[in-house]
């Protein structure tokens, strides 16, 4: 199996709603296993590992990529057997109904959001929004039976492994930020260590998408003195929907210039990526980028922040679309910029 595949497809498999990361913990470890020389979590959901240049007084490169994934949390268990649940991060409710899922009780069963057929709604039902209160989770189990399984506070998440498409492409649930994950730990792999002269910090987030509790606390511990946020953005879509039309699925991961991240860092990506010849995107952002960036540069003291973005459509549902090129281009640009890293300062 490709390497880059490898990764994604190991990563997107690992249970990591907004909340209950730590799910996530054993097999990230197991993932992982070799490449780093120390690990540890915190409290607030986050797993960083550590790679050590081994030189006197190196400064601290942190390479951040959220682990939590959108999902739900269970609110209600029904007597005839349906589970209510409220969203854990930002749920596209139009993409539910007939949508497959996996609960996380006290033992992992599948199940289906609840769809009402079109010939049994009223005149203009379908039109209106859909509120989460209005569809439940059916997994076949009764009333009696599902809550000696299922309680209030468990939580769920989109069933949908992952499966290749054409020309490079690839489709799964939490692509949204597993592939940056997967972008920084092959990022690890392409190093030469002994061209490295920082310590590098790969922050695995928890709680982005519910405010930035993970990279907020890791930071703060870790206080770096470069930072690279690594998540995903829009691109463009098919005709008709041209949001971000210049961004385009296998051109490259996205360098963004932007007025609340660092300028000289963001520079000096984009020269890694031109004078190593690394296909690479450029996108303006008009204030915060909507990553985790926000959070690590205004962290103790302020810490330096560019980011860096895999393309991806359908963002925030069950079937999120990238392209695998855009993972391997981004590695080996954050290969590159961390050998850059602490030679002349």
């Amino acid at each position: 199996m490709e390497r880059v595949f490898e990764l994604v497809s190991g990563l997107t498999s690992l249970p990591s709603v907004s909340g209950y990361e730590e799910a996530a913990f054993e097999g990230l470890s197991e993932i992982c296993k070799g490449m780093f020389d120390e690990t540890f979590t915190n409290p607030a959901g986050s797993f960083v590992g550590v790679v050590r240049c081994k030189k006197e007084k190196a400064k601290t490169l942190v390479l951040d990529a959220h682990l939590d994934e959108i999902g739900f949390i269970i609110s209600q268990v029904h007597d005839d057997g349906f589970l209510s649940v409220v969203n854990a991060g930002g749920v596209d409710t139009r993409v539910l109904p007939a949508s497959e899922v996996t609960v996380y009780g006290k033992e992992v069963i599948r199940g289906i959001f609840t769809s009402k057929p079109p010939h049994l709604q009223s005149p203009g039902e379908a039109d209106k929004k859909l509120e989460l209160k209005d569809v439940y989770i059916d997994t076949g189990y009764s009333g009696e039976e599902i809550k000696n399984i299922v309680g209030i506070g468990d939580y769920a998440e989109m069933y949908s492994p992952i499966f290749r498409l054409q020309n490079d492409f690839a489709c799964a649930k939490s692509m949204d930020d597993k592939i940056c994950i997967a972008q920084i730990l092959r990022a690890v792999e392409l190093i030469d260590r002994d061209r490295l002269n920082v310590d590098i910090y790969c922050v695995f987030s928890g709680g982005e998408e519910i405010g930035g509790k993970g990279a907020t606390t890791a930071c703060y511990v870790i206080d770096g003195d470069y930072a690279v946020a690594l998540d995903v953005c829009n691109c463009r879509m098919p005709e008709g929907l041209n949001y971000l039309e210049n961004i385009k699925l296998g051109e490259g991961s996205v360098i963004a210039y932007s007025s609340t991240t660092s300028r000289s860092l963001t520079r000096r990506l984009v020269e890694c990526a031109e004078s190593n010849g690394i296909k690479h995107q450029l996108k303006g952002e008009p204030g915060r980028t909507g990553t985790n960036a926000h959070y690590i540069q205004i962290s103790r003291s302020g810490i330096p922040c560019t980011n860096l973005s895999v393309p991806l459509r359908y963002m925030h549902t069950g079937v999120e679309v990238i392209n695998l090129s855009d993972v391997r281009t981004g590695a080996e640009i954050i290969a590159r910029f961390a050998e850059s890293l602490g030679r002349d300062e």
